[in-house]
């Protein structure tokens, strides 16, 4: 498991949510495959943005549980995403 916040704020996050082709943007992180979310809009939304705050939940932050596909390949899918 992992999380980042790509430069550029909210709106990087919602293209590279949009952009992303291999992994899977969902709501549940528990599959074997590669999953996608950002919390402030899942696992997170019904907190008060001051709550969130307090536990580093950022609108631009992106959840990511990595499964079993290959690394180049989430590799590859992860930067065209971001560019």
């Amino acid at each position: 498991m992992m999380s980042f916040e790509p430069q550029g704020g909210v709106e990087s996050a919602r293209r590279f949510l949009d952009r992303i082709q291999l992994a899977i943007n969902g709501p549940s992180l528990g599959g074997v495959e590669t999953l996608v979310t950002r919390p402030v809009t899942t696992s997170h939304a019904n907190l008060t943005e001051e709550e969130r705050s307090g536990l580093g939940i950022t609108e631009e932050l992106i959840r990511v549980s990595v499964g079993i596909e290959d690394v180049d390949d989430l590799i590859r899918d992860f930067e065209s995403a971001l560019a």
